[in-house]
């Protein structure tokens, strides 16, 4: 009966690191988007902040 007991505590540590582990992923996941995401952001921002040249085709 003892090791049943064991074998329970360690498949609950083991879903508590797995548990860890997946968070670690989703944080690192998040900041690579944030990183390069942000970057393409600011770079229509840029654009879209250039003026219109005159005698384009919509006048």
């Amino acid at each position: 009966m003892g090791s049943f007991a064991k074998f329970l505590k360690e498949e609950a540590a083991d879903s508590e690191w797995s548990s860890i582990y997946l968070l670690l992923v989703f944080i690192i996941a998040a900041l690579l988007l944030v990183a390069l995401i942000k970057p393409m952001f600011r770079k229509s921002q840029e654009v879209v902040a250039k003026p219109v040249v005159q005698g384009s085709a919509n006048t």
